[in-house]
Order: C-alpha cells, then sequence, then structure tokens
C-alpha cells in the first residue's frame, strides 16, 4: 500500500445520503486503516448521488421499456407487481429526457475518470445503513435503496463491495473500492490489503 494514492468519497455518506453512524465509523476505520498501511488518502469529489441517481433512472427505464415493451403488453401477467410498476415507468420518459441523461452520463464518466487520474483507487460507501435481517421486510425495503453502488453502474468503472466490519447486531457493514476501467488487478490488491490487515477473511458465520 505504500505511496498509493486513495481517494476518499466522503460526500456520498456524509451529505448526498447522510449514513447510519456505524457504517460512517466503519468506512473511517477503513481509510485509516489503509493510511497506517502506507497509502495516501485524499478527499475526493465527483457529482451527487441524486445526480447519478437521476441519470440512471431515465436510462434505465427507458431501455427497460424498449426492451420489455411487446411482452408487457401481450402477457403482463408473466411480471410480477414490482417488475411491472417499475417498467411501466419507462412508457412515460420522453426521447429528449434519454438524450440529456445519456450526455450527463458522459460528463459524469468523465468527472470519476479525471478523479482516477489523480488518486489510484476510490473508496465510498457502498450501503449505508447496517444490513437489516432477510425476513425483516419493512426494514430491508427502507434501507436497500440508500446505496451509493448507483455511480459505478452508470459510468462502468469496476467497483468492489466488501465487509468493513461488524454492526451492533453482529451483521456485516460494506464498503466500496472503485478503479480505472480494466485495473481490476488495482482493485483486488487494495482489498486484500484492507482484508488481511482487518482480519475480515478469517471471520465467518456461525453454521447450525
Amino acid at each position: 500500500m505504500r505511496g498509493l494514492r486513495i481517494g476518499f468519497v466522503r460526500h456520498f455518506h456524509e451529505t448526498d445520503l447522510p449514513a447510519d453512524p456505524e457504517v460512517a465509523a466503519g468506512l473511517e476505520n477503513v481509510a485509516a486503516t489503509l493510511q497506517k498501511l502506507g497509502a495516501e488518502i485524499r478527499d475526493v469529489r465527483l457529482p451527487t448521488l441524486g445526480e447519478f441517481g437521476a441519470v440512471n433512472r431515465v436510462i434505465l427505464q427507458s431501455e427497460a421499456w424498449a426492451i420489455h415493451a411487446p411482452w408487457l403488453r401481450e402477457r403482463p401477467a408473466d411480471y410480477g407487481q414490482l417488475a411491472r410498476r417499475r417498467l411501466l415507468g419507462g412508457a412515460f420518459i420522453a426521447a429528449g429526457d434519454y438524450v440529456q441523461a445519456s450526455r450527463r452520463r458522459l460528463e459524469m464518466i468523465a468527472a470519476v475518470e479525471n478523479a482516477l487520474r489523480e488518486v489510484d483507487v476510490l473508496l465510498c460507501a457502498s450501503a449505508m445503513d447496517p444490513p437489516s435481517r432477510i425476513e425483516d421486510a419493512a426494514e430491508t425495503e427502507r434501507t436497500y435503496p440508500r446505496q451509493a453502488r448507483t455511480p459505478f453502474n452508470v459510468t462502468g468503472h469496476p467497483a468492489l463491495a466488501m465487509m468493513a466490519g461488524l454492526s451492533s447486531a453482529g451483521l456485516p457493514l460494506s464498503v466500496q473500492f472503485v478503479a480505472r476501467y480494466f485495473a481490476e488487478g488495482m482493485l483486488f490488491q487494495v482489498a486484500r490489503a484492507w482484508e488481511r490487515a482487518a482480519g475480515t477473511d478469517e471471520r465467518h458465520p456461525p453454521i447450525d
């Protein structure tokens, strides 16, 4: 890690979509641990999560509608209620909105590329809340959209989400690392260094 430059995108979890304190503390611990290993931590600013989310919704729903429209018209019962609701929204997005979102996507790619010229890897939140138990449907529905994975779905940069520690309930917190295009090797190098330092590779859930 010595001499490696890591860009910490703090605004994702501090101001764009304020994270649970346990998540924020976990992210700071990851950054501090990598710094102790010799990495240089720099603050990095990208477009906001709200901007990334808007572009993602317009492009995703438009393209999904273009693919699924014939089947939705002919065989709507083949789709679940949630899938139908999400896909039908694409029918009401204008071509101009899609073009503008595609243009904005190129600007977002350029913003991430510019950041990665100054640093080797980005560090940011993945989920903004400790995970809920799978049987807690209401909490899962509340927390699932509160995440920072959308930006790199939009830009296509390789990203890796992994364990950042445990919550007070004993469930895994998460951190996300992001690298340049085709730099998955660097991504794995940083992730493995963190994993070894934190000992998370030695943690295993109990098997009943």
